[in-house]
């Protein structure tokens, strides 16, 4: 499972050596040498290998962005399959929590596994025009009080 990078703290006047590029980020040196693999700029082919902070920060900008795969209306990720599935039976529950929006939670189509996705209250009636949605109300919360029980 990969972490999170830390491009807080990645300067963007500074140059790094590989180790303080991975300290900063908190990654292996590893992890940034296949960076530099990958395409990173450097900032010539001496030793120490020197990289830009600008230039790491567009790179690992511009990795994070190609990784997002946006979901479709009645699309879900699928945690077993780690992939875009459609619900089973197109059913899902939706599971407030809060007024402004909840989550849906469902079985994937596939492999039968749990499947969630976060949505907003507004999203709430495109999701319901593609799926049949079961409200689950909290215990102790008044059914009557959401705008979007049936």
């Amino acid at each position: 499972m990969s972490k999170r990078i830390k491009t807080r703290g990645i300067k963007s006047n500074k140059a790094y050596t590989v180790i303080e590029l991975a300290e900063v980020a908190g990654v292996s040196t590893a992890t940034v040498r296949s960076w530099l693999k990958a395409g990173m700029p450097r900032v010539d082919d001496t030793r120490p290998t020197l990289i830009l902070g600008f230039q790491a920060l567009d790179f690992i900008q511009t990795r994070q962005k190609k990784a997002k795969r946006p979901l479709a209306d009645g699309q879900f990720f699928c945690m077993r399959c780690k992939a875009q599935r459609a619900a089973y039976g197109a059913m899902a529950d939706y599971l407030p929590a809060s007024l402004n929006g909840g989550s849906l939670k469902t079985l994937c189509e596939v492999c039968g596994g749990a499947c969630s996705r976060t949505i907003s209250a507004a999203q709430l009636r495109s999701f319901e025009a593609v799926l049949s949605i079961c409200q689950i109300v909290p215990e102790g919360a008044a059914s009557a009080d959401s705008p979007h029980t049936k």
